[in-house]
């Protein structure tokens, strides 16, 4: 079963959410975000890819996963997977990822991202790896 933090454009708080995960006794939690770079940014443009974010070492394999079917479903420049202290990935008693798709601030991954075709690639590339990740 799938639970969404949020079905519509609300702010929920990073607590909130792991506050959800928590309560639904998740086996997983995966949250996919569209990055940005400040406006002051040098080129910021020009950067652009998907990358993946954990903060426990128990997620390092859930993040493994995720992240080359992330990359199969976008065909965006593979930023890998890095280590970072987000709250929703290091709060989380389940393996926890944070898949950044793309950059919003590059024109052409934001072009992409909003486009239906991507959308379900990454969405089925998703699933995907959570077969993979739970072996179904």
């Amino acid at each position: 079963d799938v639970v969404f933090t949020r079905t519509n454009d609300i702010t929920l708080g990073l607590q909130d959410r792991v506050n959800i995960a928590e309560a639904a006794n998740a086996n997983l939690f995966i949250s996919v975000h569209g990055n940005s770079l400040p406006e002051a940014y040098p080129n910021r443009e020009k950067v652009n890819g998907s990358e993946t974010y954990y903060s426990r070492t128990e997620s390092l394999p859930l993040a493994q996963i995720m992240h080359k079917h992330l990359v199969a479903g976008t065909s965006f420049k593979d930023n890998g997977i890095r280590t970072k202290s987000l709250h929703v990935t290091r709060e989380t008693s389940m393996p926890a990822v944070l898949l950044e798709v793309g950059y919003m601030s590059s024109a052409a991954n934001e072009s992409a991202m909003l486009s239906e075709q991507l959308q379900n690639n990454v969405a089925r590339e998703i699933v995907a790896g959570i077969y993979e990740y739970l072996g179904l």
